[in-house]
C-alpha cells in the first residue's frame, strides 16, 4: 500500500446548505413573514488533519469522513496511520494516507502538528476520529472562522478553574471567548502548527518527558490554545480563542470502536462497566490522573509563556 500518495475513486456528491440568518419582514394582515438568507462560505480551501490509531472503523464507517469529502471547502484530508495494527488504505480522491507510524514513537499526539505543517491550504481543520456532525455546522465554523482566522476557534472550550482537585483542569465546555479548544474539532492556521515546536521546549522535558500522563504529549490541544494566544498577542491581537458550544457536534456511536470499556482512550471511558467494579475503579483512577496532568501542564505553560512576553 502506498501510504504517503492521493488514492483515487468515484467523487461524492456535494450538496452543501448553507448557513442562514433570519430577518423578519412587517406584518402583512397579521403575518409575520421570515426570510432566510444565506450567509457565502468563505473562498479559502481547507486541509483537514485526522489521525487513525485505534477506531479505524470510526473513520470507515461513520458519517464523519462523508461530511468532510462532500463540502466544497475541503479539499485535502491527511489522514495519519501511527498504528501499525491499525492502518489501512482510505481511497478517495480528497485523501492522502500517510505512514506516520515511525514519527508517532517519537511525537505522540503532537503527531497532528507536525504533519499539519505540510498541508497545502493556510487553513487546517484538526478532529479527532470519533467526532459527527452536520454540514450547516461546519458552514457556521468555516464563516466564523473567516471573520478573523488569528485565534483557534472550535466546539469545545475549557479554562481553567482554579482550586478544585484537578489543578484547575475542568471538563465544563465553555460558551465563546475561552482560553483553550479542544482537538475534537478545531480550526486554525497552518502557521500556528509551527510555533506549537518553536516554544515546546519550555514543557517538554520536565513535564511532558517525564511526568505526563497517558499517551506521549497528552495535552498538545492546551498547549497549542497556549501558544497561540501568545503569538497572536504578540501581534497584538487580543486572547479570542473561541468556542461554538451549540454547533451540531455529537460523538459517533460505541458500536463503531473495536474495544470494550474504553481501554484504548486516553481519558478512559465508563460505557459498560458495572458501578463500583475493580474496571470501574480503574477506569476512574486513569481519568483523574488525566484531569490533573492536563491541569498541571496548563498551569506550567501559561507561566513559562507569560515569562517571556
Amino acid at each position: 500500500m502506498n501510504l504517503i500518495s492521493t488514492a483515487s475513486s468515484n467523487a461524492i456528491t456535494t450538496n452543501v446548505a448553507s448557513s442562514h440568518h433570519q430577518l423578519t419582514a412587517p406584518s402583512i394582515r397579521g403575518t409575520q413573514i421570515t426570510y432566510s438568507i444565506p450567509l457565502p462560505l468563505p473562498r479559502e480551501k481547507i486541509s483537514v488533519v485526522l489521525m487513525n490509531y485505534s477506531r479505524p472503523r470510526m473513520i470507515r464507517e461513520s458519517t464523519m469522513m462523508r461530511t468532510l469529502l462532500s463540502h466544497p471547502n475541503i479539499d485535502e484530508v491527511l489522514l495519519l496511520h501511527s498504528n501499525p495494527k491499525t492502518v489501512f488504505e482510505f481511497v478517495h480522491p480528497k485523501v492522502k494516507n500517510i505512514d506516520a507510524m515511525e514519527h508517532n514513537n517519537e511525537m505522540g499526539l503532537s503527531l497532528r502538528f507536525y504533519f499539519c505543517q505540510i498541508a497545502r491550504n493556510n487553513w487546517v481543520l484538526h478532529l479527532d476520529d470519533d467526532m459527527e456532525f452536520t454540514t450547516e455546522a461546519l458552514n457556521e465554523l468555516i464563516i466564523e472562522f473567516g471573520r478573523n482566522p488569528k485565534r483557534i476557534i472550535g466546539r469545545f472550550g475549557r479554562d481553567l478553574s482554579i482550586g478544585n482537585s484537578f489543578n484547575g483542569y475542568s471538563s465544563t465546555n465553555r460558551h465563546k471567548n475561552t482560553e483553550v479548544i479542544l482537538t475534537k474539532l478545531m480550526l486554525m492556521e497552518r502557521e500556528t502548527c509551527s510555533a506549537f515546536f518553536e516554544y515546546a521546549h519550555l514543557v517538554w522535558n520536565d513535564v511532558v518527558l517525564h511526568n505526563g500522563e497517558g499517551p506521549l504529549w497528552n495535552g498538545e490541544d492546551i498547549f497549542m490554545s497556549l501558544v497561540a494566544n501568545h503569538v497572536y498577542q504578540q501581534h497584538g491581537i487580543q486572547y479570542n480563542n473561541y468556542a461554538m458550544d451549540w454547533l451540531d457536534v455529537w460523538q459517533a456511536d460505541d458500536s463503531f470502536k473495536d474495544y470494550d470499556n474504553g481501554r484504548y482512550d486516553i481519558s478512559g471511558g465508563m460505557q459498560g462497566i458495572r458501578f463500583w467494579s475493580w474496571q470501574w475503579w480503574q477506569t476512574l483512577l486513569r481519568r483523574n490522573r488525566h484531569y490533573s496532568y492536563r491541569g498541571k501542564l496548563w498551569q506550567i505553560a501559561r507561566e513559562r509563556l507569560a515569562s517571556l512576553q
